[in-house]
């Protein structure tokens, strides 16, 4: 599997979202599944196992990370860090690192209560998730990270800049970003990480109010 990508095998782009890529897999899993096609005298058993091994990775949001940093060039930032040491040594160590994984964490708590209020399972999990949301965002807020850029999708291309330089302050980290969406990004993709950063901030509020 070395030589070939998992975006490939799947046929999605590399901003493919999660459900982008499971219905991917689903479509693929139809076509390729081995009691499909041994019928017709057609083994595609290694096919249906690249199409098994390529959805692990890219629907698992840390193994995605890990793997788009790896076909990109990029060290694996976490690979540096002892996030398991004292809180302060930690902070003192890891930097932007404690802002982008709250980030990250604060989006999977997100994920979890969009599909409660969904299905209006105003539950006590629900106030849980609040509270840990609550702590998340305090961190963010410490660190006068404006909340449009809490969005996983930018923290992780903040998260790769910093690590290029982990002297910059956060204010010039976002300067940086700014700079980078007006001259780098084309008009369209504008526009769906704003809706992206937009639709994820609606959801930290409602969440955060409950």
């Amino acid at each position: 599997m070395e030589d070939k990508n998992y975006y490939d095998i799947l046929g999605v782009s590399v901003k493919a979202t999660a459900e982008e890529i499971t219905a991917a897999k689903n479509t693929l899993a139809k076509r390729f599944h081995p009691d499909a096609n041994l019928k017709d005298g057609i083994d595609t058993t290694q096919q249906m196992q690249e199409i098994l091994e390529a959805y692990a990775i890219l629907s698992d949001r840390v193994k995605r990370a890990e793997y788009d940093r790896k076909i990109t060039g990029l060290r694996s930032v976490m690979q540096t860090y002892d996030l398991k040491k004292s809180a302060g040594e930690a902070e003192e160590q890891a930097g932007f690192v404690i802002y982008w994984k709250s980030a990250n964490d604060l989006y999977d708590i997100i994920t979890e209560s969009d599909l409660l209020f969904k299905e209006k399972q105003r539950s006590a999990r629900l106030t849980q998730l609040s509270m840990e949301a609550i702590k998340h965002v305090l961190t963010l807020r410490s660190a006068d990270i404006p909340e449009r850029y809490w969005h996983p999708d930018i923290m992780n291309w903040l998260l790769f800049t910093w690590y290029k330089n982990r002297n910059i302050t956060i204010s010039y980290l976002l300067t940086l970003y700014d700079d980078y969406v007006k001259k780098s990004v084309s008009a369209l993709d504008k526009l769906k990480l704003q809706k992206k950063a937009y639709s994820f901030q609606h959801s930290v509020k409602r969440l955060v109010k409950y």
